[in-house]
């Protein structure tokens, strides 16, 4: 993950640009674990495919399981924009099998691409660095006689069952493996990576129930709702936000809780709504109090 080389690699070593080819998108599996879309974006890259054309492949992995058939490893907006333009086939690179060592190294793939090429929700982002995580820590030589790599059981047994010094130093371990180059342009820190595996603790059926809505872009919404115990409560309060009942982790606790909590201003109200548009809306409720933000320019600029 780190690089030491600084040589240019000479043009007579680098590897062949791989085939793209068209490819039938009903013959192409996504896999559970790729994050889901909501209908704008998918719609948003419909029609940036639609004006400029496919201008990245997919990529997908050919099934040994199943002739004629894919696996996708990246690309899912992409895949999903075509289909939504009633296109039969996409772009892809298609990979072999024996590519990949492992499944680690095929999720591998897929999480390193999504990480450097879009901008994920607190959620899936946590998601994926955890994994990530999980990945590295499943891939490291044995230190000493008789230690093995962690598997994928340990990793979820480290998320739901670990102290915090625990998870501290896992996530130590796996941020040093980052050049520091590399942790500043993917945004990776040992605190940071502890609260993606806290966060990534929450059960995937709960995670699943809140992916497109506004907490599963909230970090400190989730990471909070991570250190409530035990899962059963965790769930009783995504009913309440899902339901509306409740803003916040904590206001959520509050009623469950049964005890007071001042009532938010109607300015505070407004703002948490308003904190939780996407950028298009907000720009809209914007344009719409135009006459109020040029008034608070005026007044702000007068101080």
């Amino acid at each position: 993950m780190s690089t030491s080389s600084t040589k240019p690699t000479p043009l007579d070593s680098l590897a062949p640009m791989p085939a793209i080819e068209p490819i039938a998108i009903a013959a192409i599996d996504i896999p559970a674990h790729h994050r889901k879309h909501s209908r704008a974006d998918v719609a948003a890259m419909a029609e940036s495919i639609a004006i400029h054309g496919q201008q990245q492949p997919i990529e997908i992995e050919r099934r040994q399981d199943a002739i004629g058939c894919y696996r996708l490893i990246f690309g899912s907006l992409r895949m999903q924009a075509t289909a939504f333009l009633g296109r039969d086939t996409i772009n892809a690179i298609v990979r072999e099998p024996n590519e990949f060592a492992s499944d680690g190294a095929r999720r591998l793939r897929s999480f390193t691409e999504n990480m450097a090429r879009v901008r994920l929700g607190a959620l899936d982002r946590a998601v994926a660095i955890a994994d990530w995580c999980d990945i590295y820590r499943a891939t490291q030589p044995r230190l000493k006689p008789g230690r093995k790599p962690a598997t994928s059981a340990e990793s979820l047994t480290l998320r739901l069952n670990s102290g915090d010094a625990e998870l501290m130093a896992a996530s130590e371990s796996f941020t040093a493996s980052f050049s520091e180059a590399a942790q500043a342009f993917l945004g990776i820190s040992r605190a940071g990576v502890f609260r993606a595996i806290k966060i990534a603790s929450i059960s995937s059926l709960q995670r699943d129930r809140m992916a497109l809505t506004w907490i599963a872009d909230s970090e400190g919404e989730l990471y909070r709702l991570a250190t409530v115990k035990p899962a059963d409560r965790q769930v009783s309060i995504i009913d309440l936000i899902l339901g509306e009942k409740a803003g916040s982790v904590e206001e959520a606790i509050a009623l469950l809780d049964g005890t007071t909590r001042n009532r938010p201003a109607k300015w505070e109200v407004v703002h948490q709504r308003f904190s939780r548009l996407p950028t298009g809306e907000q720009d809209h409720f914007l344009d719409l109090n135009e006459a109020a933000v040029t008034r608070w320019q005026t007044k702000r600029g007068a101080r």
